[in-house]
């Protein structure tokens, strides 16, 4: 295995290389989310509801609902959708990243649990992440939220969900998407970048544990909608404003640098950081200065006018 230079604050996370996630592994590894995300509690000042909704094919879907409890009127909301290549459950490391993004802009936020795969082959994320967002629309006035104001992100697998939603709703005429933001995000269904093919054995995330993921994610088929499933493929016309952040020593690194720019060729507003010497999943370590950095850098997005230029 090739050694990384990775930055020195985010050295715990080398050891963790897979080749591939077996059945008993996701099995094994959802259990312990599902366990932890039980004891979890949210941030001090927040306060957390949980909703039963219809998702794809009036299937039930768990949401979870956060606000601070000073809130007072009508606030602009974000849609949070968690990473874990399609497979793995939110876990309290996303529920902190939410919660901080909360405490440091005027944010209310709504955390999807999207059913997952293998057993749930697209487009049944995308439809569960898409049916939240009409949800949160419908019910904006019980939600007090401000629906003209609206911002979905997601990291990995969620970024990905985040896009192809934004696509969704731009083509389906529903919910005007605000900002958009992509961390780490998977984009490529096509695998054909130079990060894909160097990166085979890359802590947290590689080419090889992505190949398997799109076997299982499109193994029905892509019904059509393969933009939606793969972003970079798609015409990003009248797409949000968009934060995108990449990691250097992941195979995802060169589809984010490309769709950064494929947005940027589409006059669409792009506040990009490509950061280095960081493997995917860097902000697992959310205790680390590093991670605590990148953190205002998305507060400072969250918090612009959409008005503001680059």
């Amino acid at each position: 295995m090739r050694d990384y230079d990775v930055d020195s604050e985010l050295k715990l996370l080398k050891p963790l290389r897979f080749k591939k996630y077996s059945r008993l592994r996701r099995r094994l590894a959802n259990g312990i989310i599902i366990l932890s995300m039980f004891f979890a509690r949210p941030k001090k000042g927040i306060r957390k509801k949980t909703f039963i909704i219809k998702g794809y094919k009036h299937q039930k879907v768990k949401i979870y609902f956060f606000e601070k409890k000073s809130d007072d009127g009508k606030k602009p909301a974000m849609l949070y959708v968690h990473g874990g290549g399609f497979q793995m459950r939110g876990t309290p490391v996303h529920i902190k990243i939410v919660t901080d993004m909360m405490m440091g802009t005027d944010y209310k936020a709504v955390f999807v649990n999207y059913r997952l795969i293998p057993k749930h082959a697209f487009p049944t994320a995308l439809e569960d992440v898409y049916h939240t967002l009409l949800w949160m629309k419908e019910h904006a006035d019980f939600l007090n939220i401000d629906i003209n104001h609206i911002t979905i992100a997601g990291d990995s697998a969620g970024g990905n969900l985040s896009a192809g939603v934004s696509l969704l709703s731009r083509d389906r005429n529903g919910p005007k998407i605000e900002k958009v933001m992509l961390i780490y995000p998977v984009l490529d269904q096509t695998m054909h970048t130079d990060s894909m093919n160097d990166y085979i054995d890359t802590p947290m995330w590689n080419s090889n544990l992505n190949r398997d993921m799109w076997k299982m994610y499109l193994r029905d088929g892509d019904f059509g909608m393969l933009h939606y499933a793969s972003p970079l493929q798609a015409n990003l016309h009248d797409f949000p404003m968009t934060y995108i952040e990449t990691a250097e020593f992941d195979c995802l690194r060169d589809e984010g640098v490309l769709f950064s720019n494929k947005l940027v060729k589409a006059n669409i507003i792009v506040d990009a950081h490509h950061t280095l010497r960081t493997v995917h999943g860097y902000d697992a370590l959310f205790f680390s200065k590093f991670v605590k950095d990148i953190k205002e850098q998305r507060n400072e997005f969250l918090n612009r006018s959409f008005h503001e230029k680059n």
